[in-house]
């Protein structure tokens, strides 16, 4: 069975059901088992091993700013900040000054906390809400980023449009994204809509498709599904060969919802199916 174009591939349950984001408190455990206070103001590379959620870490970020050629007068457009980890990077490494959305109030609520404590509230501004949705402004930003967001998101074509008006003539879009290479089995659908909440998850033509349609004239594609197969085969070891650190830190609830969570996307990757695409456009 294969996922439609742009319809859901099921629903599935709320996006604060995923695994990867249901415990919030993980990253306040990593920094009071490493000393840190509630409260303590932060530099922000204490953050940097906690706060990436996507692929790469740091990495694919700092790849980002480089490709895009940020710099203190960019504006940039985050869509699925998450934690604000890619946001802060940014801001803190380049001067930049980026508008970090994101529809999960918990989320946001612990960017806004984790980016004050680094003093960069000046230069991130946090938004909750909904990017098909939230009020953007026409032109006024020089770059769009997004790093495993938009497969969460059910109208992407809507999405992409929204992202042409809000940016400035020459404007740049790098986005990380899940995408789909074969079709999936019935058994492997199941983990995509429960493990990775994947409402649209498409082939890599209909990335391109719809950001034409949407106006962007640039677009590269880059498969990066081999690389990040390594990466969650590495990841999901590294777990396990953690056990008890991590049940001491975490819980062991904690750690057995990220462990089936990291088994499973490592076997979608195995399996041929779920694939991973790095683009980089310009309007």
């Amino acid at each position: 069975m294969s996922a439609p174009a742009h319809g859901d591939v099921a629903r599935p349950n709320h996006l604060g059901s995923m695994p990867l984001y249901v415990d919030l408190r993980r990253i306040y455990n990593e920094l009071a088992e490493a000393g840190v206070g509630a409260g303590d103001a932060l530099p922000p590379e204490r953050l940097f091993p906690f706060d990436q959620i996507h692929y790469r870490g740091t990495d694919a970020v700092r790849t980002a700013a480089e490709t895009l050629r940020l710099s203190p007068s960019s504006r940039v457009l985050e869509i699925g900040a998450g934690l604000g980890g890619p946001a802060r990077f940014l801001a803190h490494t380049t001067g930049c000054h980026v508008t970090a959305v994101d529809v999960q109030e918990p989320m946001h609520a612990v960017a806004c906390d984790l980016t004050a404590r680094c003093g960069l509230a000046s230069r991130v501004t946090h938004v909750h809400g909904d990017a098909l949705t939230a009020a953007l402004p026409d032109a006024g930003f020089d770059a769009v980023v997004s790093w495993l967001a938009i497969h969460h998101m059910p109208d992407r074509p809507r999405l992409f449009s929204r992202i042409a008006r809000a940016l400035r003539p020459n404007g740049q879009v790098y986005i990380e994204d899940l995408c789909q290479r074969a079709p999936f089995s019935a058994a492997d659908l199941v983990d995509v809509r429960e493990m990775l909440h994947a409402t649209t998850l498409t082939g890599a033509e209909a990335f391109e498709r719809d950001l034409r349609a949407a106006g962007v004239k640039e677009v590269g594609l880059t498969d990066m599904t081999g690389d990040w197969a390594a990466f969650c085969a590495e990841r999901a070891a590294a777990w396990q060969a953690a056990r008890d650190r991590h049940v001491r830190v975490h819980g062991a609830e904690t750690y057995a919802r990220l462990e089936r969570f990291f088994l499973a996307v490592r076997r979608l990757f195995e399996g041929g199916s779920l694939g991973g695409l790095r683009i980089v456009a310009r309007l």
